[in-house]
């Protein structure tokens, strides 16, 4: 995780594949003992986490 920008308005914080499970896992586990925004923040992080995941799966016989 690392900070890219930081005011008094607004954060900016570029975090690796690799780290966000990390983040996530324990958050969405112990739900009950977070705020609604950082709930938001880590369902954003797991929903990003999915999508950079690389789905594909050739499929079968495809050059017979």
């Amino acid at each position: 995780m690392e900070v890219i920008h930081k005011d008094d308005q607004s954060i900016t914080i570029r975090f690796d594949k690799k780290d966000i499970a990390k983040i996530v896992e324990p958050i969405i586990k112990n739900a009950a003992g977070f705020a609604k925004d950082t709930l938001d923040v880590a369902y954003l992080l797991a929903q990003q986490d999915y999508r950079t995941a690389d789905h594909f799966k050739q499929p079968p016989h495809v050059f017979d």
